[in-house]
């Protein structure tokens, strides 16, 4: 299939969430997208690996987020990749793939926006991408240094109080995340054990 217009959702994604996916269905619809495309990091250059759930995990739950809408896709490229997960790597990888008639465009949100001058050579983000903004609670677009201000496209999406980080906490504690979570994340959380979950299954059919 030609595909003229990609959007590139690179994240930590631990866990995906219904943030994650809403964002990404109004980006689709806003710039009229061929497809989305989701990028599990492998080896996030700005965490710790220690603090970070296995790539395996964290790729499966992406996968079952989105099997059942047909334009999203993941991506295993940071993934299956050697060393840290590098934005410009990532989408210079894209640009050789898909040649130079495909417009990619790199989904963050604004709380990265503001952080893009810590990136590695991320003056050269804006040669490979069009970056397209989602707003964060407490980091305003507009606070952004230049040239990331200007190059970036800002979208008017909803904003999530909650966080993967706030999900994460929620499971240690056995506090709900119902409706937050996929349903098959939710289980696949509770079959491995993730983020300290000791619920069973049993309470889930339950409906409890």
């Amino acid at each position: 299939m030609k595909r003229n217009k990609l959007g590139l959702f690179g994240g930590t994604f631990d866990p995906i969430h219904v943030g994650h996916l809403i964002i990404a269905e109004w980006v689709y619809q806003a710039l009229e997208l061929d497809r989305v495309v989701f990028i599990p990091a492998g080896d996030p250059p700005h965490k710790n690996a220690a603090e970070v759930t296995p790539a395996k995990d964290r790729l499966a739950m992406v996968k079952l987020s989105i099997a059942e809408d047909s334009r999203f896709e993941c991506s295993e490229y940071e993934v299956n990749k050697r060393g840290k997960s590098y934005t410009v790597e990532t989408l210079q990888w894209f640009r050789e793939q898909y040649g130079p008639g495909v417009q990619l465009y790199w989904i963050i949100g604004s709380d990265s926006l503001l952080d893009l001058p810590n990136w590695y050579q991320s003056h050269r983000l804006p040669e490979l991408c069009q970056l397209v903004v989602y707003p964060r609670p407490g980091f305003p677009p507009e606070a952004a240094v230049e040239p990331f201000r200007s190059a970036a496209l800002i979208l008017d999406t909803p904003e999530f109080e909650f966080s993967s980080t706030t999900i994460r906490e929620r499971i240690a504690r056995g506090l709900t995340v119902r409706y937050l979570l996929h349903p098959e994340v939710m289980r696949y959380i509770r079959l491995n054990g993730i983020y300290g979950c000791k619920h069973d299954l049993a309470s889930e059919k339950a409906g409890k």
